[in-house]
């Protein structure tokens, strides 16, 4: 099987080509010109992975040259990642969230209609998308409406609509999935838990002060494990049908209160929490947790991974992170 991932050296993009790989798949991997590929390493450095995996470097917003590699690898499935990827980041920079989530979105779907390539694609968009849907008081479930609160959610919302415009007039084979909120190894230190490991990492090896800046805690988030998220990913696209929406999610949300004291105690270190203003925002919305039944009873995907092994294998990676 020939796969194609954009956003290969991403967080979630890494451990989808790490995921293929282990399954046997040809997996050429879509970078940002010039960007930092160190989650790609341990791929490279495996031996009976590297000679798989092709990478090339490609901006999704640069329509010609996507068209002309879409043309030359002739993806038999294609997993559509790349992204601005976080709520704070789009309100800092709404216009690059929505070239890249939205418009890239269509050059990628219409580099796979124009070059006659027929592939299976999988438009992975965010639970971010639904926005105030999430204030119905109840878990969220696939046909609940798209209301978004943040650039980052609109982008998604609007890549979703330019997908649904490619499967209905020009048939693309187009399956999308709306991750929850997702974290483990790799993930950068400008998401929150990842945020708070790094910063007990460094406190774990006196590089820093024994006390820790948060934001609003009293929000609560259902949250996985990224290589969970990305065995939904693969059975989504193996096993639904076109046209199918699935939620990744597991079913429970946590308060972030409640992971910041796991990840402390995990760490073992003696820490002052402390309240930032500056990582207040005010889009944050107060509950988001999903139904997955649909996605199980498509696919047989279930979470397996425990959030405290989660956590426990994100501080660790975030240790290894500091220089010796």
């Amino acid at each position: 099987m020939r796969a194609l991932v954009t956003g290969a050296a991403g967080f979630a993009g890494s451990h989808l080509c790490e995921l293929l790989l282990l399954r046997q798949e040809e997996v050429y991997g879509l970078v940002v010109p010039g960007g930092g590929q160190e989650n790609l390493e341990a791929i490279r450095g495996h031996a009976a992975l590297s000679g798989c995996l092709h990478v090339r470097a490609v901006d999704i917003l640069d329509a010609e040259s996507l068209a002309a590699t879409v043309a030359d690898i002739q993806p038999e499935r294609v997993y559509h990642l790349a992204a601005f990827p976080s709520v704070r980041q789009s309100l800092e920079n709404p216009m690059d969230t929505f070239l890249v989530n939205t418009v890239g979105t269509r050059n990628l779907l219409e580099a796979l209609r124009t070059s006659g390539v027929r592939s299976r694609v999988l438009v992975v968009s965010s639970a971010e998308a639904y926005g105030d849907s999430a204030n119905l008081g109840r878990p969220l479930q696939e046909d609940d409406p798209l209301l978004p609160v943040s650039p980052y959610g609109a982008s998604k919302a609007a890549a979703e609509a330019v997908a649904n415009r490619y499967l209905r007039e020009f048939s693309v084979d187009i399956v999308r999935v709306r991750p929850f909120v997702h974290t483990g190894p790799r993930q950068a230190p400008q998401f929150v838990f990842s945020d708070w490991a790094h910063q007990l990492a460094q406190a774990q090896v006196g590089r820093i002060s024994t006390s820790i800046q948060v934001g609003n805690l009293a929000v609560w988030r259902d949250v996985l494990d990224v290589r969970d998220v990305v065995t939904a990913y693969a059975l989504a696209l193996e096993r639904g049908k076109a046209g199918s929406v699935f939620n990744v999610c597991s079913g429970r949300s946590y308060s972030l209160q409640d992971i910041l004291q796991r990840l402390i105690r995990l760490s073992g270190v003696e820490i002052q929490v402390i309240a930032d203003s500056g990582r207040l925002r005010p889009q944050d919305l107060k509950v988001l947790e999903g139904i997955p039944d649909h996605l199980h009873t498509v696919t047989g995907w279930e979470a397996t991974i425990p959030l405290d092994q989660t956590l426990s294998d994100l501080l660790a990676y975030c240790c290894s992170r500091i220089p010796g």
